[in-house]
């Protein structure tokens, strides 16, 4: 059996006065002045429920961890090395973590502003499948032991203010398309992931502002999958939904560290069966603790 920890927007964030005055001059004005006027308050305790997820993850005998993106909150270089420093332990060994940026850790058109995030987290994205790579890391692929594929996507992108949707890049469907009738990959449990939920929990796509634009192609390259998942982040709600017409399940890790919201997923796969338990914070005992409600295997098609 493999125990898969799948964790989300955790948004480590640093004081707005600490922020240099040429950074005002973009979308980063408008996200600057959300948490200013509240928005950051729901992430005073970061670093407290990273610390607890740390210790949640050592004490539950995980075998890999799953990050799928929203590490910081204005994508400030700054934000993104305390993100990297505070989640390092829970990247031992490298090849047990897997992880894709979200919309704000590359907040906006800037200079390196797309190479940030690989500059930060390089270690942890080796590419098994390089062949298949498409622009960067990504399609980024994992093989984990003789039975899990993690198959990694970005469709996070700088943004206009008023925007926060994302879009997976076509040649990366493309690449995807070919990858998953690749014979080290399409016979074991594959874990596709990205940051924007291609489904809310109602089982409908999200806004156009807000949602993946291209979501409903990626549902459809992921027909072929037999036994597998659409892991996700981005919606600060801790859900699964099932697809209609489709082996698998999406699952949305919301946010670990919200206040009020925190939640994330634990997997175990064996036998290309999953079983999904739930995970939220315990504000009385300061700690991460399963919750009652479960979703049920899911069985693969013959």
């Amino acid at each position: 059996m493999l125990r898969v920890l799948h964790f989300s927007d955790t948004h480590v964030g640093l004081q707005v006065r600490h922020m240099g005055w040429k950074k005002w001059f973009s979308k980063r004005a408008i996200g600057a002045i959300n948490l200013a006027r509240g928005r950051a308050k729901y992430f005073d305790d970061v670093e407290e429920k990273l610390t607890a997820l740390i210790a949640f993850k050592e004490a539950n005998d995980i075998d890999l961890v799953i990050h799928t993106g929203d590490y910081t909150a204005l994508g400030l270089e700054s934000e993104l090395k305390l993100a990297k420093e505070m989640v390092t332990p829970l990247m031992t060994p490298p090849q047990s973590y897997v992880t894709v940026p979200g919309n704000h850790d590359i907040y906006v058109h800037e200079g390196n502003s797309h190479y940030r995030f690989s500059e930060q987290f390089c270690s942890v994205l080796q590419n098994d499948l390089p062949e298949y790579c498409r622009g960067g890391h990504w399609p980024l692929v994992r093989l984990v032991g003789d039975d899990v594929a993690v198959v990694a996507l970005n469709s996070s992108r700088p943004n206009l203010p008023w925007r926060s949707n994302g879009i997976i890049p076509e040649e990366q469907l493309t690449a995807l398309e070919a990858l998953l009738q690749d014979p080290r990959v399409k016979e074991r449990y594959i874990f596709v992931i990205t940051h924007y939920a291609a489904r809310l929990q109602n089982g409908e796509p999200d806004t156009k502002l807000h949602g993946l634009i291209n979501a409903d192609q990626l549902l459809e390259k992921c027909k072929v999958i037999r036994s597998g998942a659409l892991l996700c982040g981005h919606v600060h709600k801790t859900y699964q939904v099932d697809l209609e017409g489709m082996a698998c399940e999406l699952y949305c890790a919301g946010s670990a560290t919200m206040q009020r919201h925190e939640g994330f997923w634990v997997y175990e796969v064996k036998e290309k069966k999953l079983e999904a338990k739930k995970v939220v914070w315990d504000e009385t005992a300061s700690c991460y603790s399963y919750a009652l409600t479960r979703s049920n295997y899911r069985v693969p098609l013959n």
